[in-house]
């Protein structure tokens, strides 16, 4: 025994009304699928001035990219000669020189400073700085 556990979509109440409406259906899907558009062959010319028309856009595509990346160049140019400008406005001649003569410098005296023995120091330094604040407290 067939168990038919589908529902029947509405308006279709036996077998036979589904049947035909389905057998409707897939005549009228064969009847479209006969009408499917014909190509028409195209000539040999006409591939020819289309390969032509690519080319054509191709090098135009070509020179806006030279022309971007030059004034992409230029761009740079400007922003390192500003860079440059503003250096010197804020440092003088020989900015770069300064600058990393400070930073040679800052990094030397971290190195200095992490060398001292700051524990013991500290250490003996905490009761001298105590009783300066307790003798300004008490005026």
């Amino acid at each position: 025994m067939a168990d038919h556990s589908f529902t029947r979509p509405a308006g279709y109440d036996t077998d036979e009304e589904l049947q035909a409406h389905l057998a409707q259906l897939e005549a009228q899907a064969v009847a479209e699928g006969d009408e499917a558009p014909t190509r028409s062959r195209r000539t040999f010319e006409d591939v020819q001035s289309d390969i032509s028309t690519v080319r054509h856009e191709i090098e135009q595509l070509r020179a806006r990219l030279y022309v971007i990346s030059a004034q992409a160049e230029v761009v740079v140019k400007s922003r390192a000669e500003w860079a440059d400008a503003s250096a010197h406005a804020q440092l003088g001649d020989y900015p770069w020189l300064k600058l990393a003569g400070a930073m040679t410098g800052t990094f030397l005296v971290a190195r200095l400073i992490k060398g001292l023995p700051l524990g013991p120091l500290v250490t003996a330094a905490l009761p001298l700085v105590a009783g300066t604040i307790k003798r300004k407290i008490e005026r």
